[in-house]
């Protein structure tokens, strides 16, 4: 857009001038501070603007070349800082990665014991459990064996008595 204007501007002052050339042209006495000469004051003014604008120009090229150089420069800074970022973003999460799988092994060792520590505490308590009934059992083989010596016992006892008393009954003439 600056550039635009620059050029209408330089456009109508080239009309300007071609229009009135011959006004251009005349010779004019002109103080150089030295010496006076007889010079066309139009076209010496004209030289030192086009030579005002020639510098203008310069100086706009230098400060836009290096605003490109600064883009050029910043926008490297940018890429850089970017991929920066990205590679400390990739090894945060490789980080974190890392720290979970080893949070996750503790966890799944612990939860190993933890399974380890309850299969022996049940398998205590079944132990436990079947010594309580093979002590049950024995007791009850015990006792089944003193009720059988009992049993028996009381009937050998009583085969004994009803025997006598089928013999007394069978010779009850033999009593009297």
């Amino acid at each position: 857009m600056r550039y635009i204007v620059l050029l209408l501007v330089l456009l109508i002052g080239a009309g300007f001038v071609f229009i009135n050339w011959p006004a251009v042209n005349a010779p004019v006495e002109v103080n150089l501070l030295i010496t006076t000469a007889k010079a066309p004051i139009t076209l010496m003014l004209l030289f030192w603007f086009s030579l005002l604008f020639v510098i203008v120009i310069y100086i706009l090229f230098v400060q836009q070349t290096g605003s490109f150089a600064t883009m050029r420069r910043l926008t490297k800074e940018l890429q850089e800082q970017r991929k920066l970022a990205t590679d400390q973003e990739a090894s945060r999460l490789t980080d974190v990665k890392a720290d979970f799988e080893k949070k996750w092994q503790i966890w799944m060792e612990e939860q190993k014991q933890i399974l380890s520590q309850t299969e022996q505490r049940l398998s205590d308590r079944q132990n436990k459990i079947l010594e309580a009934f093979k002590g049950t059992e024995d007791q009850i083989a015990a006792a089944n064996k003193e009720l059988n010596a009992s049993i028996t016992g009381t009937l050998d006892t009583m085969d004994d008595k009803i025997t006598k008393i089928l013999i007394a009954n069978k010779n009850p003439d033999q009593q009297q």
